[in-house]
């Protein structure tokens, strides 16, 4: 992870936070990287917070502030998932972790 974001943050103006399950489903343009899911998901891989910092700090754990836009990336979910007011409770507590845990502040 550290080798990827070292070699991708540069590039990455916008910052989209996901959980990832690990499958691979060969369905569309994310056909190689495993499927988005819920915040919460106890199928999900990814340790959110902590996955977070390596794109939000330097090689040296230094905060960068180099995004202008973080965000939960939602798109792979249907209508029904995002109307559903947890589904954005959860989203909202994550996006607050992330934060928090990272002292990213206005």
């Amino acid at each position: 992870m550290k080798t990827l974001t070292k070699a991708l943050r540069p590039w990455t103006l916008d910052f989209h936070v996901a959980q990832n399950d690990g499958s691979v489903f060969g369905s569309g343009s994310h056909d190689k990287t495993g499927r988005h899911c819920q915040a919460t998901d106890p199928n999900g891989k990814l340790d959110i917070v902590h996955d977070a910092g390596y794109w939000l700090r330097d090689e040296n754990g230094k905060l960068t502030k180099a995004f202008k836009h973080i965000c939960w990336d939602g798109c792979m979910f249907p209508n029904e998932v995002m109307n559903r007011q947890q589904t954005w409770n959860d989203i909202l507590a994550t996006m607050i972790k992330v934060r928090e845990a990272h002292g990213w502040q206005a």
